[in-house]
């Protein structure tokens, strides 16, 4: 129960993904092919050379058909898309099920070639009980007829989350098809960070995984720190990176981009544990040089300057919340994480009196906290 690295632009995904597992931090690395190209392609390694350098690291390796970014505000970054063999037609089209099914069997196919498990596509929903939703709710239905062991998606943006009933009724009607696993995203309009999550997104994404992981395992693609409620419900595990889009799920980060650039900046604000939130660099020093005995106890450990250093700093952050919380169940594991966002808010005010931070707990915790004390209250647990 760690975390596991979503697909980036840039060629280090094999060298620290290798790093992360070695060191107990993730599981594995999910490619997808709106960030890497199927061949190599003097830049990138191809993505089977990829997946057998993964697996043969220790790690688990997935393909995500990412099927779902299709329907995203002005999707247009296909420069690796088209060179998988996803559609016999017009890429996206899935108006009958002959489309449906050949579009399933070669995302099947391409998991295969691949040695990744097999995980379904699906559309992105904005509202349940739609014709998009009904979509999603047969795609899922005729990938698990052609196999009963594969992962299902569900992707839906904020107003999907937060749809109380209709949402609950959703992922009711998905639980019936009883598949592998599921793996679960947030969309998002803008790739801030921290993302913009609200109240009512977290505790809905916390009442679907908690219904869901009754049974199946559950994870949370593009999760980060904002994700952690979804642990605390039941999920095993959530996607993170060292790209701001491999953090979040963002339209803007599937738009047609101009010139060569990788896409996603490096983020390297140190992530602070007692903050469950992160700092610039410039003020995470003048943390350290006002009161570094907060410092310390803040984060434990040295962050380097590098990105590949502030990423595996995060990724021990992140892996060591999730391993406090995976012997736990239900409200003990709620409870657990509850309590160090209580303990996190504490410190904020004193961090941003010191730092002169913009960002601090009515970014990164307050609207998390607020969503697992509803989850909490709806479930009899205060």
């Amino acid at each position: 129960m760690v975390t596991f690295l979503q697909d980036t632009a840039r060629n280090n995904l094999i060298s620290w993904t290798a790093e992360a597992v070695r060191l107990g931090f993730a599981r594995g690395a999910m490619l997808s092919p709106f960030s890497s190209p199927r061949e190599g392609n003097g830049f990138k390694r191809s993505a089977i050379d990829t997946s057998e350098s993964i697996r043969t690291a220790g790690g688990e390796f997935w393909f995500d058909p990412m099927t779902h970014a299709l329907n995203m505000p002005r999707a247009g970054d296909f420069r690796f898309y088209d060179g998988w063999p996803l559609w016999s037609d017009t890429r996206g089209e899935l108006v009958t099920a002959e489309h449906q099914r050949d579009h399933i069997r070669r995302v099947y196919d391409i998991q295969d070639g691949l040695g990744s498990p097999r995980l379904a596509p699906t559309v992105l929903v904005s509202y349940p009980d739609t014709p998009q939703s009904q979509l999603a709710l047969i795609l899922a239905g005729e990938a698990v007829t052609e196999d009963g062991g594969a992962w299902v998606a569900i992707a839906g943006d904020q107003q999907f989350w937060t749809s109380g009933a209709e949402l609950d009724a959703h992922i009711g009607a998905l639980d019936q098809l009883e598949p592998g696993g599921w793996l679960l995203t947030v969309s998002r309009s803008d790739n801030a960070m921290p993302p913009g999550a609200t109240s009512d997104e977290i505790y809905g994404l916390m009442r679907s995984v908690y219904a869901l992981s009754r049974d199946r395992p559950v994870r949370v693609a593009f999760g980060d720190l904002s994700a952690l409620p979804a642990i605390a419900a039941g999920a095993e595990s959530l996607g993170t990176g060292w790209d701001m889009r491999q953090r979040i799920c963002a339209y803007q980060d599937f738009e047609e981009r101009l010139g060569d650039a990788p896409g996603g900046g490096w983020y390297q604000r140190p992530t602070l544990a007692g903050l469950l939130g992160g700092l610039a660099q410039g003020e995470y020093r003048v943390l350290q040089s006002e009161d570094p005995e907060r410092a310390r106890a803040l984060t434990p450990g040295t962050i380097g300057p590098r990105p590949g250093q502030a990423f595996m700093h995060h990724a021990s952050v992140l892996a060591g919340v999730i391993s406090e919380l995976a012997p736990l169940q239900d409200r003990d594991r709620v409870e657990a994480l509850r309590a160090r966002y209580v303990a996190a808010g504490a410190e904020w005010p004193e961090v941003q009196r010191i730092t002169h931070t913009r960002l601090g707990y009515a970014n990164w915790i307050q609207p998390l906290l607020a969503g697992v004390d509803a989850f909490m209250a709806a479930e009899g647990w205060v």
